[in-house]
């Protein structure tokens, strides 16, 4: 098995060598000019957080626009040298061979090279990723790592732009690399030390955090400097922070969570009801499992349940979902609910919960059997109480005949030895009389006691054995699958 692994593993990177090969020998891949310092430093920083942040044999997604192939053809030979990631190559968002692109998984990473931060730019890299998007599962896992960069500067105002665009798609696990300047340093990060020996040229990551406030949910307002990459020597950090840190906590301090809600008719999923109020005006209210799944999962994560009107089209007719994707990437709608059907799966925009359907099974099992008569005996009472009871008999026996041998004053014979004393008790229990009563106090209160005992149970006993002789009852049928499976009978099913 190992040599298997080992040979598909040289197979891939054979053929990802080849294919760079045969890209470059045509020409397609060839750099136009040499390096410059920043652009150098900007590989080996994104080589060197590849390595550290990228999981190994997951798809990493390269994507630069044609005039940046120079960086491209530099960062795609860094990442050959390793092998640790299958790479897939895009320029301008096109793949050039898009029907073998089906390895593509949606937990991949993406590194989005983009000389110098213009939004237009950022739309038509992502646009052409989803031009093919009917021949994808997804078009991407929100929670993957998106990474932009570029060796020059970037205004606020293009970090701004960027960060709002991912945030629209619901990405909000993206970095943004590109060369720092003084103002945005100045404003979004710490102060800087003028005895640094690093204050020369260097990149900064940048990245912002939704979800810190009420009124900061997913409105960029605030972008933050996580490190700064020193452009001298082979180049390193500054601080070595975490570039990707947990930016969703549990507490979404009741920012909204804007719903579409529609009617599936069935309560397992969505149902609309209407009622009369006090003041005679119909209203109506919102049952089903789903929906109150969400609002279960909404309050635990302190959020606020907004419910928006459903997209035109999208009531009507159930394949109608071009409203949908409208909607939610205006972020009019973040989620949609109410029996959506199979085909949403299909849609490669969506993010889908786990499928699920209803079926009723009817499970024909045995029925109750009666009692046998002879088990009446140990139905009456469990056999620790026989047990119970017969250890009774024999301690009381014990004590009779201890206390009428041992006694200070003459007792009858037959309370001074055991089988005699267990004769006696035994006629007790039975409701018999006994042949002598104790004459003595000690073993007339002995013998009292055990009367009493006697009559209780005598009176219990015979009502339960009388019940039980008459009809004996029926053994507690099946009523659960646990039972089921626990009553070892053999299942079968028609083969259809």
């Amino acid at each position: 098995m190992c040599c298997v692994l080992l040979q598909i593993e040289k197979f891939e990177v054979i053929l990802l060598v080849i294919q760079l090969f045969s890209a470059t020998a045509n020409g397609d891949l060839l750099p136009t000019t040499a390096l410059t310092s920043e652009e150098l430093h900007l590989v080996r920083c994104l080589t060197h957080i590849s390595h550290r942040y990228f999981p190994p044999g997951r798809i990493l997604v390269i994507s630069p626009p044609s005039t940046y192939r120079d960086v491209q053809l530099e960062l795609i030979a860094e990442i050959h040298r390793t092998a640790l990631w299958p790479a897939v190559v895009t320029v301008d968002g096109n793949i050039s061979k898009p029907n073998k692109t089906e390895f593509i998984d949606r937990d991949g990473s993406y590194i989005i090279l983009i000389p110098d931060g213009n939004i237009n730019s950022i739309k038509a890299e992502i646009r052409g990723l989803v031009t093919g998007r009917y021949k994808f599962t997804r078009i991407w896992n929100s929670e993957a790592r998106f990474f932009v960069a570029g060796a020059n500067e970037y205004s606020k105002s293009h970090q701004t732009q960027i960060f709002d665009f991912f945030s629209k798609l619901r990405i909000y696990n993206c970095i943004i690399l590109n060369q720092e300047h003084f103002e945005l340093e100045k404003e979004y990060s710490r102060p800087t030390n003028i005895n640094d020996v690093d204050t020369g040229l260097k990149l900064g990551v940048y990245t912002w955090f939704p979800y810190q406030s009420s009124d900061r949910c997913t409105e960029v307002n605030d972008i933050t400097l996580l490190d700064s990459w020193v452009i001298s020597a082979q180049g390193y950090f500054t601080e070595n922070t975490d570039l990707f840190p947990v930016k969703i906590k549990n507490n979404l301090y009741e920012c909204p969570m804007k719903a579409v809600v529609k009617n599936g008719h069935n309560y397992f999923t969505t149902h609309y009801d209407s009622y009369i109020d006090s003041n005679g005006k119909i209203s109506s209210f919102i049952e089903g499992l789903e929906y109150d799944l969400l609002k279960f999962v909404l309050k635990n994560l302190n959020m606020t349940l907004v419910q928006v009107p459903v997209p035109k089209g999208f009531e009507l007719q159930i394949r109608e979902v071009s409203n949908l994707i409208n909607a939610m990437y205006a972020t009019e709608a973040y989620i949609a609910l109410g029996s959506l059907g199979k085909h949403f799966l299909s849609i490669p925009y969506f993010d889908s919960t786990n499928s699920f359907y209803m079926n009723t099974i009817r499970w024909y099992v045995p029925c109750s059997v009666k009692y046998p008569r002879r088990s009446s005996l140990f139905r009456i009472l469990s056999v620790e109480l026989w047990l119970v009871l017969i250890i009774s008999i024999v301690i009381a026996t014990i004590s009779v005949t201890l206390v009428g041998r041992y006694s200070c004053t003459s007792e009858w014979q037959g309370y001074r030895t055991l089988t005699s004393s267990m004769t006696n008790f035994w006629a007790v229990i039975l409701g018999v009389a006994v042949s002598t009563k104790p004459r003595t106090p000690s073993p007339r209160s002995l013998f009292l006691a055990w009367v009493c005992f006697s009559v209780a149970f005598s009176t219990v006993f015979q009502a339960f054995l009388t019940s039980y002789l008459i009809d004996s009852g029926y053994k507690t049928p099946i009523r659960d699958m646990e039972e089921l499976f626990a009553s070892g009978i053999k299942h079968a099913y028609p083969d259809e």
